[in-house]
């Protein structure tokens, strides 16, 4: 009998080892990038994550019965480069959150993906093969970039017949005052075969803040700390609030898959503060983007792409094209070039100039950056 006993311990851990689960995972990603004109000078330089963020990053999984599942993930982002974290001074910038799963749906609490993360990136040239510099005018519509929510409860919906949705909000949490630094939006998407289609909706409240990482709010009149250099949208983000509307189609056919995404981008109430004292009391943008890729083999793929953006008083046209070989499931090697050409005037009230994400601005309408790269995934 005592040998039963002392059994009993190594079978309630062994049952709940079993049903449970913890993986790691992550992303390596290191690349060469030219660049004909960053203020004024070409430019040579490693980029971290060239194709993707790098990451690492934990997931857990424990069944509860009944079709009832604890979820959670802790997800870091780093530069390769440098060994920082990024964003910066945090742990888990990427993600970290914890939530219930079942018949029912998903209910997830913490920091997580912007509703247009969700579900613009899998139609656009980012995806597709461009990564970052193939964002949207310095990811002005949160596709790629700065789609990552602190606060957030958000629900997703089953699949219904290839139809799901979901929606979030986050909280400010600033007492007295409910909508200061509050996010929230919904989005939906339906698949069947080849086809998705997909939308989504994000309104912003102060988003210097809540979004793009400012340290204090724009006051008006005052000086204003904007950790936003873009000349292309960089006087609005004192807005009160900002709000993406959007959505597209993806059609995949034999090897071939073609991609349309539409997004408007309102910057609503802007405050004008001691460095933007001459901004428009709003601002709106219409981005288009269609996007073309074709498999040679499994392991090679060849992609086009062009975009448009429509800004109050400047217009934006960018040309893409890139490839990849698949030495495996989990690594492959990259390349790509792009070309912005920009006309009118630009948000400061200047000349507008061509600026790729995460680049410098150009000093002139042209920008053109090629960049080769490997990532392996894990």
């Amino acid at each position: 009998m005592k040998y039963l006993v002392a059994c009993l311990p190594l079978a309630v851990c062994a049952y709940a080892h079993a049903q449970s689960s913890v993986t790691l995972y992550g992303a390596v990603d290191s690349a060469l990038t030219y660049t004909n004109n960053q203020g004024g000078k070409s430019a040579l330089q490693t980029y971290s994550g060239g194709r993707a963020g790098d990451k690492f990053g934990l997931r857990g999984v424990e069944d509860l019965g009944s079709n009832l599942k604890a979820v959670f993930v802790l997800e870091a982002g780093f530069s390769i480069e440098t060994g920082a974290f990024q964003p910066a001074n945090t742990l888990f910038g990427r993600q970290a959150y914890v939530g219930l799963s079942g018949d029912w749906g998903n209910l997830y609490l913490g920091r997580q993906y912007s509703m247009t993360n969700d579900y613009f990136v899998p139609l656009s040239t980012s995806m597709l093969f461009a990564g970052g510099l193939g964002a949207t005018l310095g990811d002005i519509d949160g596709s790629w970039n700065y789609n990552k929510i602190s606060n957030v409860i958000k629900y997703e919906s089953p699949v219904y017949h290839g139809f799901n949705y979901s929606a979030m909000l986050s909280l400010g949490g600033t007492a007295g005052d409910f909508a200061n630094n509050r996010v929230y939006g919904a989005g939906a998407q339906y698949a069947n075969g080849g086809l998705v289609i997909a939308g989504a909706y994000m309104n912003m409240r102060t988003p210097a803040t809540s979004i793009f990482g400012a340290t204090s709010s724009p006051v008006a009149g005052a000086a204003f700390a904007n950790p936003v250099s873009n000349p292309i949208f960089q006087n609005y983000v004192s807005a009160t609030s900002q709000q993406v509307l959007g959505g597209g189609a993806k059609y995949t056919y034999g090897r071939s898959q073609a991609s349309f995404l539409y997004s408007n981008v309102r910057f609503l109430d802007i405050v004008r503060t001691a460095s933007n004292r001459n901004a428009p009391a709003n601002a709106a943008f219409n981005n288009y983007q269609i996007n073309y890729g074709f498999n040679f083999t499994p392991a090679t793929m060849v992609g086009v792409a062009w975009q448009y953006s429509a800004a109050p008083h400047s217009n934006y046209n960018s040309f893409a094209a890139g490839t990849s070989y698949l030495f495996s499931k989990s690594t492959y090697v990259y390349g790509m070039c792009l070309w912005q050409h920009a006309s009118g005037v630009d948000s400061t009230g200047e000349t507008a100039v061509a600026n790729l994400f995460g680049l410098t601005p150009s000093s002139t309408a042209n920008q053109v950056a090629v960049r080769v790269g490997l990532r392996k995934m894990f």
